[in-house]
């Protein structure tokens, strides 16, 4: 009891009054309240010439059928407009048709909670008044009608929780006829993507201290935190719901617990995470949990040490709507297995080798006319993704209907479903392409062979539905390929190599970057590009690099040969590469030596063999990438002591190798080290593992999902990449808080996560606070071999694994002797 009265404190202040119960009350707090984190979206400045701008969208409703107006008005004051000219909508003001409304359509770039402000008012006396009504999807969240010129303000519309594609509807209806009918309403949409408290602004407190902290961005800490210990931090907004709790902490050991409660000790969990030791008090790192639950509304957060003493230092704590594992992609997934089957359509009615490469490892198989798979109730997207198999050798059409109307015929081809070499054994079977389509929130989507599409079957995996933005504008200080004396012709047709080289070397020589427009620019060899010099395009949506040539030169004519210091973002990158054998087609290469501070950001690659790797790479980047349907590893680290990179937030489908991997033989001349994978997706991998250790030093993966990976979910090896090049020992690996899920395939002996040191021994390994199921063979497996961890034990902390088809754990090597604590399911 003296231990806990000396430790109670207020945070950032000394104590007023104690009340009996030991918690201290009415603490002046030392900083900010909890800091939203918000972007503000104005349908009036974002009006404009592209439908997307600003996320807003120009539309009539017709009945309940919403549909893009048809014209673009540019003559002031510029309006988006039926032919006819009615209904139409303007900056700030919207004129409704008798049978048909006016709409401005807001769609939510990424999940967050929202809150809508702007007047509705009557311009012109003469109008008989109009009904403003305001929908999320179709859920009709507030209608007045509006008579007269008194504004009228939209009530109950804040704190609206939205998913990334959820749609906004500002609607005007004319009320009976469209006379006089124009209306002033400019609405602003806020959203909240986060919000953030700092650890020693709480309220109360108990059994903690508050302390100047190491921290990047100094400030305090709280620490001392023991089982019982506790924070309150009062009348925190939760608005709509958050998904994923962030904590900046520092600890020495993995184990320690908090639960996050509504409003007192024994109010509603929310969230309970255990932390990961990060190797020493002032080492912080961020560390995510998921948010249980549907916590919404104000309240006050408790943050409460559960178990363990001395669980933590804590910074500061962020609420996100960001996954708490995976990557985050404004996309929808809509998987074949979970849609409704019709006219007979049946899952996975093939070969065993198309149900292994499929996401989920199960796809629908349509084989007879009438046959379909529909999902109900889909988001708001103009851009459909379908992956699809269908026999190899062929081209086709499958029909697309939307709310049971057909829309159109998909045009198909089997070039890139397929590995082309001679006699290969690779169950790659699916390709990803994407269409153009408008499919509003609340709509249903279907898939049917009809009479007309005359392929033998068509296997359906999966569809994406997106609502891609308007293109971006070129920046400033940007050259133009398309600019003379480059002159780019970007039409797809044209070979435009010449001409972005030289607008490249242009824009070195005047320390200038590089703009592609909307576009499809060919290529047919590399784009060499200077130290300092960075290319930008539109949009992946919009600006289009294809390589038209394959060969097997290492690194192929595709992308680029980096320096040092460049950044490359924002448009798809894709090749001709049909076959992995003898083709090396490698987006970005650096020249030897270089390949330092280099950004990938923002990009779409395709149909060759990998992003990045094989190539000098120190202290890079790759973030918000989008890797489809390559032929091996998406990111390869190791080649001349890759260090210092990192790899976040990437989603990669369809990769015919590892996902990330490390690889460090030890012919290089140094070791790779400190490289860092958090918050990828990688999902329907067909060969290889969805991540790799093999040899080096100090890496980390954490927060990623591997799903339905042919092999291996991740590796973990010292092995003879070559005969003659074994791979350096692996010293230093954290692989935390990750999730594999279906991992492997049946008489493989690839496990969910695989050990197996064949030529140097590993140490200082630790697996941590990660999720293994659904494995076709064992969830972990480590196989006897030479090697062994006796320099550095191997823990295994804190691991759930559960529903392997063979064993969850399973140790065949007697070298390796890990330690085990906490873990569940073996």
């Amino acid at each position: 009891m003296i231990r806990r009265r000396l430790k109670q404190g207020i945070c950032g202040a000394i104590a007023a009054a104690l009340v009996a119960s030991g918690m201290l009350a009415h603490a002046a707090k030392s900083e900010a309240a909890p800091i939203p984190e918000t972007v503000m979206y104005s349908a009036f400045s974002s009006f404009g010439a592209d439908q997307g701008g600003g996320s807003w969208f120009y539309m009539k409703k017709s009945g309940s059928t919403y549909s893009n107006f048809s014209t673009y008005d540019a003559a002031a004051p510029a309006r988006w407009k039926e032919a006819s000219g009615y209904p139409y909508v303007r900056d700030s003001f919207f004129h409704p048709e008798t049978s048909s409304d006016a709409v401005k359509k807001w769609v939510a770039p990424q999940a967050g909670n929202v809150s809508i402000t702007g007047v509705v008012n009557k311009v012109d006396p003469s109008s008989n008044g109009v009904v403003a009504k305001i929908f999320k999807n179709t859920t009709q969240l507030w209608s007045a009608s509006v008579t007269s010129a008194a504004n009228v303000t939209p009530s109950g519309v804040s704190d609206i929780h939205v998913e990334a594609g959820d749609a906004l509807y500002f609607v005007i209806n004319a009320n009976g006829n469209m006379n006089f009918d124009e209306t002033n309403w400019a609405p602003v949409v806020t959203m909240t993507t986060a919000i953030k408290i700092e650890a020693e602004s709480c309220d109360s407190m108990s059994g903690v201290t508050s302390a100047a902290t190491s921290d990047t961005g100094g400030g305090q800490q709280v620490g001392s935190f023991d089982t019982n210990d506790y924070l309150v931090f009062n009348n925190v907004n939760l608005s709509g719901g958050y998904k994923t709790l962030e904590a900046r902490v520092a600890a020495t050991a993995t184990g320690g617990k908090f639960e996050v409660r509504l409003d007192s000790l024994t109010g509603p969990v929310i969230s309970t995470f255990t932390v990961a030791n990060t190797d020493g008090w002032n080492n912080f790192e961020t560390q995510t949990w998921p948010i249980t639950g549907t916590a919404t509304g104000v309240h006050n957060l408790v943050v409460k040490g559960v178990v363990g003493s001395g669980i933590a230092n804590l910074n500061w704590f962020r609420l996100t709507n960001n996954n708490s594992r995976g990557a985050t992609m404004p996309f929808t997934t809509y998987e074949a297995e979970n849609g409704t089957l019709g006219g007979g359509a049946t899952l996975n009615n093939d070969t065993a080798k198309k149900k292994l490469a499929a996401s989920g490892k199960s796809y629908a198989h349509l084989d007879a006319t009438g046959e379909s798979v529909q999902w109900t109730n889909v988001r708001d997207a103009n851009r459909l993704i379908l992956r699809y198999s269908i026999p190899q050798n062929t081209s086709g059409t499958l029909a697309l209907y939307v709310n049971g109307a057909k829309r159109q015929d998909l045009s198909l081809t089997s070039t890139f479903n397929y590995d082309t070499a001679p006699g290969n054994s690779y169950v790659r079977s699916f390709d990803d392409k994407d269409f153009a389509i408008e499919v509003n929130a609340g709509d249903t989507v279907k898939l049917q062979k009809d009479a007309g599409n005359s392929l033998a079957w068509y296997g359906i995996d999966l569809i994406d539905l997106e609502t891609a933005a308007a293109p971006l504008a070129m920046p400033a200080n940007f050259i133009s390929v398309k600019s003379a004396p480059y002159n780019a012709v970007g039409n797809g047709i044209a070979d435009d190599t010449a001409a972005i080289q030289s607008a490249v070397n242009a824009a070195a020589s005047q320390g200038k970057n590089v703009w592609f427009p909307p576009g499809t620019y060919n290529q047919s060899d590399k784009i060499t590009v200077p130290s300092g010099v960075s290319i930008q395009g539109a949009g992946i949506w919009y600006s289009h690099l294809h390589s038209t040539v394959t060969n097997n030169i290492w690194g192929g004519e595709v992308g680029f040969t980096l320096n040092n210091d460049t950044t490359i973002s924002d448009f798809r990158i894709s090749g001709v590469d049909t076959q992995r054998d003898q083709h090396y087609g490698i987006v970005v290469l650096t020249n030897p030596g270089a390949g330092s501070n280099n950004v990938l950001q923002n990009l779409w690659a395709e149909h060759m063999g990998c992003l990045e790797g094989w190539t000098d790479w120190t202290n890079s980047t790759i973030r918000n990438v989008r890797l489809y349907n390559t032929y091996f590893d998406g990111i390869h680290w190791g080649d001349g002591g890759n260090a210092g990179n990192a790899a976040t937030n990437n989603y990669m489908r369809g990769l015919g190798d590892d996902g990330v991997a490390q690889v460090n033989l030890m012919n290089f001349p140094s070791v790779a080290q400190n490289n860092a994978a958090s918050f990828n997706t990688i999902i329907a991998s067909y060969w290889g593992r969805g991540m790799s250790d093999v040899g080096g030093s100090s890496l980390v993966y954490r927060d990623n999902i591997i799903d339905s990976t042919y092999n291996a979910g991740m590796i973990v090896t010292t092995e003879p990449v070559e005969p003659t090049k074994p791979s350096y020992p692996i010293n230093g690996l954290k692989f935390q808080r990750n999730t594999i899920n279906k991992a492997g395939h049946a008489g493989h002996n690839h496990a969910s996560l695989h050990f197996w040191l064949d030529v140097n021994p590993m140490q200082n390994v630790r697996i941590e606070l990660n999720t293994i199921t659904n494995g076709e063979t064992e969830g972990i497996h480590i196989d006897s071999t030479s090697y062994g961890d006796s320099g550095g034990r191997t823990q295994f902390n804190f691991n759930a694994a559960s529903g392997n088809a063979l064993a969850n754990y399973a140790n065949a090597n007697s070298l390796v002797v890990p330690i085990l604590n906490g873990n569940t399911g073996f």
